[in-house]
């Protein structure tokens, strides 16, 4: 069958679908917090059980779309992530909540496995960029999401009925959109490649992955923080962080693909990774409000293309199972996030608060200078 350009739209509403019910996570976790009566840290393990789910599902996936489909397996994660958000506003207990975590994060993790599989085999077929472009609907989605439950909470509109309006929302677009996503041939030996066959490119990209990762994941965990105990903002300046970053982040990826197309995929890789190491620097180095606040418009641009260019050259590398290549970086990713948050607060514990972009530049030096001294691997 022949891919339509009505496809592409069905990607993109695939990835705002599923970031839809993120926002709704991250606006929620307070609420969370409260009723499963935790402290900081019992929250932090329920992140850490998500993450986990979403881990090792990777691990199995390419063996469960190689035994079912890719269309099937979408469909039946993605009906089990819309009634788990009927459960989780009824979840009073560490124990029940975690379990509900996992089998989120063990859903999700599958669904973005695909869906990364769906967006690069509509770029070869088009012969044209336009991963960035589809994950910007990723980011647009977790800030409607996050947006319109914020409305939701501002109206005090219960959990459970904010779960269900979202539910009604996103299933039609779920399940419609689900059905054009198209079958991948799969190679019987894809789910040992995930342990024995690691080429250096692939490895570099998943350095590359999980750099690009930290930035994002130790800012929306850390930046509101940074914001308040160093750079000592107040009141909304205390999220500007998170807006900043968030909404350059936006537009990075809008604008993302023409870039590429523009200066070429490579050059516009190492234009990202010594942008994002500037904007953390100005980060790190700087205490005056306006300078932060431009070191995250920087850095939340430039990070914005690098893990859609991972994807790409993930599910491009020769005789190696694209499926495989999509796992294994989308391991990273999770992995990451499920490190970063308490890495860092090790960090600030330790060092300060000051300190806590200070992993960042080391990682995004690092990896400029492989990206740099590698190019003969990303030009092939």
């Amino acid at each position: 069958m022949n891919i339509k350009i009505s496809d592409i739209n069905a990607c993109k509403a695939l990835f705002f679908s599923i970031s839809f019910f993120v926002g709704l996570w991250a606006v929620r976790i307070p609420d969370i917090k409260d009723q499963i009566g935790v402290e900081y840290t019992g929250l932090g393990y329920i992140f850490v059980i998500f993450s986990i789910g979403s881990v090792l599902t990777m691990v199995v996936a390419p063996k469960l779309i190689q035994l079912f489909s890719p269309k099937k397996v979408a469909l039946i994660s993605g009906f089990i992530i819309n009634f788990l958000w009927i459960l989780i506003p009824f979840a009073n207990s560490f124990k029940l909540m975690g379990i509900l975590s996992f089998i989120f994060g063990i859903c999700y993790g599958l669904f973005e496995i695909i869906l990364n599989l769906q967006a690069t085999s509509l770029e070869k077929k088009f012969n044209k960029p336009m991963m960035s472009g589809f994950h910007a609907f990723w980011s647009i989605g977790l800030l409607s999401g996050s947006l319109l439950t914020s409305i939701f909470l501002e109206y005090k509109i219960s959990f459970f009925i904010n779960s269900l309006i979202f539910i009604l929302i996103m299933s039609p677009i779920l399940y419609f959109s689900s059905l054009t996503i198209k079958n991948i041939v799969s190679d019987p030996l894809s789910f040992l490649s995930i342990f024995f066959k690691w080429p250096l490119f692939l490895i570099i990209l998943f350095l590359l992955g999980i750099t690009a990762v930290f930035l994002e994941g130790g800012t929306d965990s850390w930046g509101s923080l940074y914001m308040r105990d160093y750079i000592l903002a107040e009141g909304f300046n205390i999220g500007l962080a998170t807006i900043a970053f968030n909404g350059s982040m936006v537009f990075g990826r809008l604008i993302g693909d023409k870039l590429k197309e523009i200066f070429g995929i490579y050059n516009f890789l190492v234009f990202s990774v010594i942008g994002s190491f500037i904007g953390s620097l100005f980060i790190a180095s700087s205490s005056s409000l306006l300078f932060t606040i431009l070191g995250f418009l920087v850095a939340g641009f430039c990070v914005s293309s690098i893990i859609p260019i991972c994807y790409t050259f993930g599910a491009s590398i020769e005789n190696l199972n694209p499926t495989v290549g999509i796992t294994i970086i989308t391991i990273g990713v999770y992995g990451v996030f499920m490190i970063a948050p308490p890495a860092l607060g090790y960090v600030a514990d330790i060092f300060g608060i000051e300190y806590v972009y200070t992993p960042m530049l080391i990682l995004f030096l690092s990896i400029s200078a492989i990206v740099i001294f590698q190019k003969k691997l990303f030009k092939n």
